[in-house]
């Protein structure tokens, strides 16, 4: 892995990443674990280490997917729940008796994305501006019809409603409901919920992102999403940092729930979650699909895993007991840069060339 995240590196693809590979012994149910590291945080800076966070951006969907599987494993909450019973703000909406399950599978209705950070006339962060743009995001045309339609909007009002149900912030909820029982609490995290005291000191360890028009600086420490930032960086859609081993570990979980080895979820639950259904997309998770996959040509039929804008990508393939998360910063400096899409399936391809020996 270091010597395809080095030539990443050295070929522009990104400043630097991280990567793990995860797999479960299904003899002995040891986990073997494979680390590397690339190049540099930014040009002039530190090398890249094999514990460095770096910003998930959408592969806070999983996580924020997994804490509502969690919460309907042990009943404090249901995948049928209509959004409207929860957030009444959403009734006379397109939204209303729409589930949290449709939410959750991109099958709302809503549109897959919008600025909403550029409309809101309140401070970044702060309640009223958190109330309008979730407001806003269910107010926005949506159509239940339309079938699968990959959609922030979706999950910024997903996560808003995990918090009102939880009764306390969503940081707190993918705290308690995910983190912790992975044991990967501290090592992924809102940096939107740090103070700014530990933000500073964090800053120096992270890499940095895009220089963003809007906040007229380079963001680093703070989400690289606009909405989420307005949203005072936690949110259903985005907002997490990780390092590449915890991220590996909810793959893990979810492949030990596929092979019935773990009460992380229910039985019942992880049917739902994996349940066929219109489009690629499950709840929390994509899947491979066809031969242009992210995923590769050498991961199985039944991988499944998700992409961040940022660069970042988790990829679980059950047949294999594999899991396989890069991490990079590929925006630093501009999300122009688009040379990630001919890496990520090549160095994906390449781990399985090595591990399937």
């Amino acid at each position: 892995m270091f010597r395809l995240l080095e030539s990443g590196a050295a070929g522009g693809v990104f400043p630097g990443a991280s990567a793990c590979a995860l797999y479960r012994d299904p003899n002995t149910s040891t986990v073997v674990v494979a680390r590397a590291a690339g190049g540099v945080l930014a040009r002039g800076e530190p090398q890249v280490r094999e514990t460095t966070a770096f910003d998930l951006a959408s592969l806070t969907k999983p996580f924020v997917a997994s804490a509502a599987a969690h919460m309907v494993s042990r009943g404090a909450l249901s995948f049928s729940v209509p959004v409207d019973d929860v957030l009444p703000d959403a009734r006379g909406t397109a939204l209303a008796g729409v589930t949290l399950e449709r939410l959750l599978s991109h099958e709302s209705g809503l549109d897959a994305w919008g600025g909403l950070y550029l409309d809101v006339q309140h401070e970044a962060g702060s309640g009223a501006a958190r109330r309008w743009i979730i407001g806003e995001a269910m107010r926005r045309d949506g159509d239940q019809n339309r079938g699968m339609v990959y959609s922030d909007l979706g999950y910024m009002v997903a996560g808003e409603l995990l918090s009102r149900v939880a009764q306390r912030p969503l940081q707190e909820v993918v705290d308690a409901e995910v983190l912790e029982p992975l044991g990967v609490r501290h090592r992924v995290f809102y940096a939107g919920a740090l103070t700014a005291a530990a933000r500073h000191q964090l800053a120096p360890e992270v890499p940095p992102t895009e220089r963003c028009d809007w906040r007229g600086r380079v963001v680093r420490a703070e989400v690289h999403d606009e909405n989420c930032a307005a949203l005072g960086g936690v949110a259903g859609h985005a907002g997490l940092f990780g390092d590449a081993e915890s991220v590996a570990r909810l793959g893990l979980a979810w492949l030990d729930a596929l092979a019935g080895q773990t009460s992380f979820v229910s039985t019942a639950v992880r049917d739902v979650v994996f349940a066929p259904r219109p489009g690629s997309h499950r709840l929390g998770w994509d899947t491979k699909s066809g031969s242009a996959s992210a995923a590769g040509q050498r991961m199985g039929p039944r991988t499944f895993g998700h992409l961040g804008f940022t660069g970042t990508s988790i990829w679980c393939d059950p047949d294999r007991g594999l899991v396989i998360v890069l991490l990079t910063n590929r925006v630093h400096p501009t999300r122009s840069n688009t040379k990630i899409k001919a890496f990520r399936p090549a160095f994906y391809d390449g781990v399985v060339h090595c591990f399937d020996g």
